[in-house]
């Protein structure tokens, strides 16, 4: 058996959704007419994601970010690109707030933040995470015990606790991609059937924001390897020193490759660019199949192509000594 229940949005206790104004993301389809002043609170993916479209639709959007930078577990460079194309599309950004309550109002709604600022919308969305749809299913009948936050725990080949019921998607706290998803369904699925599987490795999977520009990102992010855990060369080479870029005017954007230093093995990167769903590929591909960036820089790129960053990012890596 496989469960692939997926996920809710979670509800704030003091900012009950109505349908009508206060909102959460699956309630915001059903809208007949495009918000006056739309207030975002939430500023991780779901949250960037629609502020991104109500922005482009010319609607005035506020967002509610209880940080000091929207993306908080996205690469923090990207996460600043995204910041400065929201404030040059007019987007109002509250930092470090954490919304304490949100209520109607005669006209709309009033966000309240937990030190007293307030801020009124017509609407408010809501995307502050989600929980998984676990309870109720008797799981327990079964000798399945929810992990943490009510996931299933699973292995790498979608396995619960209990013998012969695997989990996939949103419901098991893994990534929430639908590429995963559907990898931990098809792995489930032929490994219930005795066939042989390769167990599924998150480090390779790619995962994009798709706002404007896109940010796109496989494998060791820049965090980890800032903190010292994994010993790796970085490179970060702006899209304005594309030629291809400039005639396209351009101005936001990077290509992020990361490798061993012992090594020059490929091991993570970032791409933000109108398309970095698409550029991500040639170094997600790279870090499945761990080729080295000497072997990256040595494919030749279309010029002029966006793509050509990544092989220039690579022939930049290869530049240092100990890859000698």
């Amino acid at each position: 058996m496989l469960v692939a229940t997926g996920a809710s949005p979670r509800i704030l206790p003091s900012a009950q959704p109505d349908g009508e104004r206060i909102l959460t993301w699956r309630q915001l389809y059903d809208l007949d007419a495009l918000p006056d002043h739309l207030i975002v609170v939430g500023s991780g993916v779901t949250g960037a994601e629609f502020v991104d479209a109500y922005t482009e639709l010319g609607v005035p959007v506020t967002v509610v970010a209880s940080q000091d930078h929207v993306l908080p577990y996205e690469d923090a460079d990207a996460a600043l690109v995204l910041e400065e194309s929201f404030a040059e599309r007019g987007v109002r950004l509250f930092k470090n707030a954490r919304a304490a309550s949100v209520t109607r109002t005669g006209a709309g709604v009033l966000v309240t933040m937990t030190d007293g600022r307030t801020v009124e919308g017509s609407h408010a969305l809501m995307t502050i995470g989600s929980v998984p749809n676990t309870s109720g299913l008797g799981l327990e009948r079964v000798g399945i015990q929810l992990g943490r936050g009510n996931y299933l725990t699973v292995d790498r080949v979608s396995r619960t606790l209990a013998t012969g019921i695997y989990a996939a998607g949103d419901c098991t706290g893994l990534l929430p991609l639908a590429s995963v998803a559907a990898m931990q369904g098809r792995i489930a699925m032929y490994h219930a059937l005795g066939e042989g599987v390769s167990p599924i490795r998150l480090r390779t999977v790619a995962a994009t924001v798709f706002t404007r520009p896109e940010i796109a990102a496989v494998g060791v992010p820049q965090s980890v390897i800032d903190a010292g855990s994994v010993a790796a060369r970085t490179i970060m080479l702006p899209l304005r020193t594309n030629a291809r870029a400039k005639m396209s005017e351009m101005r936001h954007g990077f290509v992020k490759i990361f490798c061993r230093r012992s090594t020059g093995v490929v091991i993570g990167g970032v791409v933000v660019a109108p398309i970095a769903s698409e550029l991500i590929l040639p170094i997600a591909v790279a870090v499945q199949n761990r080729i080295t960036v000497n072997e990256l820089a040595q494919t030749l790129a279309v010029y002029p192509s966006l793509s050509g960053s990544i092989t220039e990012a690579a022939r930049r890596l290869m530049a240092h000594d100990d890859l000698d």
